[in-house]
């Protein structure tokens, strides 16, 4: 389980009562629930934040439940009469869907990133986050567009054995137009500050904010899971600083995989996300420009190491 949620669970279970997010942390603080060098002002949106996802997303199968908005409770005590009755009906919650990051986001310099990294070319993953805590790690607006930054987007691929999720992108989520209808392999989302805590410090939060991305736009309802990783398999492969002359696009991918079991099967169709299907890569691609340019650049890198596009076709380029 997510340590914030152990933390809430904790606290909640202790005081027996609802609780805001901020009132939880203090509890917990003064409870050495908490290792002492977990402090910072936005810890408490951190907390709310995780605990609201894990309601939006397991439903029912949450630890937690809404008395009001902002205040949460334990679902082991609906049946339990010692609690007061008012604190015993949990608030209905609607389903959210993923809004694009508003504010600050994570960057990097990219007269930095050129010192390291060429274009359309795989970049392992150590590069770039030792590369992040040289630059100390920069949060700024993208609104911006500082020509002098290029900003990290999570771009998790949902793999099943050689398969890969597909679908097509609307203007909800991306409002280019070698974007918009295009097919992708991927589920993108920028990097904010609160994304970056203690439990994730060496990768800045960038799986978490991309696996939380994925499961909101697919809506399920529970992490996937395999073994005991609670992020269902994710694992940071390389990045790729996709650049697209044609559309005078740059992006910074941090490429994720995101392995799921055989049962899992995304039927719900949910706004600017059509037409899920999955693509089995080892019979080759018919027509790779329906693709947009992040994953026609993925895909002529060979996403799995051992799978080309194409079948006879070797597109693959070297890791750098």
């Amino acid at each position: 389980m997510d340590a914030y949620l152990d933390i809430a669970t904790l606290v909640l279970r202790t005081e027996r009562r609802p609780l805001s997010a901020r009132a939880i942390l203090g509890s917990a603080h003064r409870a050495g629930f908490v290792p002492p060098h977990l402090y910072g002002r936005s810890q408490h949106k951190t907390l709310q934040a995780r605990i609201s996802e894990d309601i939006v997303l397991r439903r029912d199968l949450s630890t937690f439940f809404r008395t009001a908005p902002g205040r949460f409770f334990l679902r082991e005590f609906l049946a339990d009469t010692a609690i007061p009755e008012r604190f015993r009906h949990p608030v209905p919650t609607r389903r959210r869907f993923r809004e694009v990051v508003g504010g600050l986001a994570l960057a990097v310099d990219l007269e930095a990133l050129e010192s390291i990294a060429e274009r359309n070319t795989k970049i392992r993953s150590e590069k770039i986050l030792n590369l992040l805590q040289a630059d100390s790690c920069r949060y700024e607006d993208p609104r911006t567009q500082n020509r002098n930054s290029i900003f990290v987007r999570s771009f998790v691929c949902v793999s099943r054995d050689t398969k890969i999720l597909t679908h097509r992108t609307g203007h909800y989520r991306e409002d280019r137009d070698a974007f918009i209808n295009r097919r992708s392999i991927g589920f993108s989302t920028l990097v904010d500050p609160e994304a970056h805590t203690l439990f994730n410090f060496g990768t800045y939060g960038i799986i978490d904010s991309g696996i939380s991305a994925t499961r909101i736009d697919l809506d399920i309802p529970q992490v996937l899971k395999e073994g005991a990783d609670e992020r269902g398999g994710a694992s940071l492969g390389y990045f790729l600083w996709a650049s697209d002359r044609s559309t005078a696009t740059t992006d910074l991918l941090a490429v994720i995989s995101f392995r799921c079991p055989d049962w899992f099967e995304p039927v719900k169709r949910r706004l600017a996300l059509n037409d899920l299907t999955w693509l089995d890569l080892t019979k080759g691609i018919a027509n790779i420009d329906e693709f947009d340019p992040w994953s026609r650049t993925i895909l002529l890198t060979s996403y799995f190491n051992d799978v080309m596009v194409g079948a006879k076709n070797d597109h693959s380029l070297p890791v750098r």
